[in-house]
């Protein structure tokens, strides 16, 4: 009888265990497929964003169906309509997505809080995701490195919006501290630790991201936002280790009409000058090997329409250098861009394109071995670099308002990048790419949604 009542205890348990381990099992496979609803309406914002951005289907038509609030710039749905997604074995599952600026008017975020309820009459398991998005531009990052982006002594990345309502008729936005922002975001492709380093004071308002590596922070630095806790300075969840990034090849305008360039530009001058020829519109200028543009001495360019300079024949020479109080003076809604194989320098005192946006001043460097693009002593640039094998170096109280990628990118001695979030409208590759995935698993993730989700 004793050995019976064993046998009995050890059935009884083991069939309890049996079950508690069904239930698990159970309610993991409903995790599961909670996850899998909640993707199922984050791929439905995306549908709809990609109608708008990558097909121009009308704002409206994209979002039929969406509860829009065009005031408060939100989008919601509920996913079905109503009941539930039949998941099989009696599992039914549903999905509320809210959207955050689903008409693009800052950062869209996104956020699905899927329920499935098995057949066994337990609790429903909720999962809730969060996505961030932004435009797939070439200028989507304040600064980017192939290798490396190093900051020392001082040095601060952040960012504004020029022209926070889209429209070219109202006048742009200048950087100040009142309008600045978060979103000074720093991405290296490399894997290596180090590949971002902070030291000595600088700081990144806004987000690290790497290929892998570790990011190097010493000497009272900061990376943080807006939300971030005063301690500590490195706010790890803005730092991310999957980053990547694809370096378009650059094309060389090759128009059918162009002006030849075979003395250097040393004088204050404008363009287009007398005799100048245009194509479609804009004014271009080839330089022959071993002629620039090398302006000092108060000298100034002043462009007066769209120009762009061409530099093919100068690898490791100088093609464009501005010292001791030179300046390029652009127009408002005119326009330079500047294609070189050689080295650029920027030194004492120089303000190119200030006043007017960034987007009217780019340079690009076409050179595949190397080149050397310095900034340094006070010097001021409203504009864009993209130069995916140059090193980038910024000293001396420089100060760039715009964007910039490059192979190694140096801020040195309170130099600062302001990145203009505005020009994610520029450059665009084509619909939005997703810069943050994250499940909501606190109560305070989730606690701030809630009231959004609730209907």
């Amino acid at each position: 009888m004793l050995l019976a009542a064993g046998i009995g205890i050890s059935l009884v348990s083991y069939l309890r265990l049996s079950s508690t381990s069904l239930r698990l099992a159970h309610r993991s496979l409903l995790g599961v497929s909670a996850l899998n609803v909640a993707e199922t309406g984050l791929e439905h914002a995306m549908y709809a964003f990609s109608q708008s951005i990558t097909n121009g289907v009308p704002l409206a038509t994209a979002w039929n169906g969406w509860t829009t609030d065009t005031t408060a710039h939100t989008a919601k749905r509920r996913f079905p309509g109503s009941g539930g997604f039949d998941l099989g074995a009696g599992t039914i599952g549903y999905v509320h997505v809210f959207v955050q600026n689903y008409d693009l008017a800052d950062t869209p975020v996104v956020v699905a809080k899927a329920s499935v309820s098995g057949i066994d009459g337990s609790p429903p398991v909720t999962k809730t995701l969060e996505i961030r998005l932004a435009r797939r531009s070439l200028w989507g990052y304040g600064l980017v490195g192939k290798t490396s982006v190093h900051l020392d002594s001082n040095a601060k990345v952040d960012s504004w919006i020029s022209d926070p309502d889209q429209n070219a008729a109202t006048a742009a936005v200048a950087y100040s501290s009142g309008v600045r922002r978060d979103r000074g975001n720093v991405g290296v492709v490399a894997a290596a630790d180090g590949a971002i380093s902070l030291a000595s004071n600088s700081e990144i308002y806004g987000t690290a991201s790497t290929g892998g590596g570790q990011v190097t922070a010493a000497g009272n630095v900061r990376i943080y936002g807006a939300s971030s806790p005063p301690t500590p300075k490195v706010d790890l969840s803005r730092i991310q280790k999957d980053f990547s990034c694809t370096f378009p090849t650059l094309t060389v305008p090759t128009p059918a009409t162009i002006n030849e360039v075979t003395s250097s530009w040393t004088t204050t001058m404008s363009l287009p000058r007398a005799g100048d020829v245009a194509f479609n519109g804009v004014y271009y200028y080839n330089f022959a090997a071993g002629h620039g543009v090398s302006l000092a001495s108060n000298k100034t360019l002043t462009v007066n329409s769209p120009v762009v300079l061409i530099f093919k024949n100068h690898q490791g020479v100088p093609t464009f250098t501005m010292s001791s109080n030179a300046d390029v003076s652009v127009m408002p809604d005119k326009s330079m861009t500047i294609y070189t194989n050689g080295d650029i320098t920027f030194n004492s005192n120089n303000d190119i394109n200030v006043g007017n946006e960034a987007k009217h001043f780019m340079i690009y460097g076409t050179s595949a071995t190397g080149q050397n693009f310095t900034f340094d002593s006070n010097v001021q640039v409203y504009g864009c670099i993209y130069a995916p094998n140059a090193a980038i170096t910024l000293n001396s109280n420089t100060d760039i308002f715009g964007a910039m990628i490059g192979n190694t990118i140096e801020l040195d001695s309170n130099a600062e990048v302001h990145y203009d979030e505005s020009l994610a409208n520029v450059g665009n590759m084509g619909g939005l790419r997703v810069t943050r995935w994250k499940e909501l698993q606190t109560a305070a993730e989730r606690q701030a949604y809630e009231a959004n989700l609730a209907f």
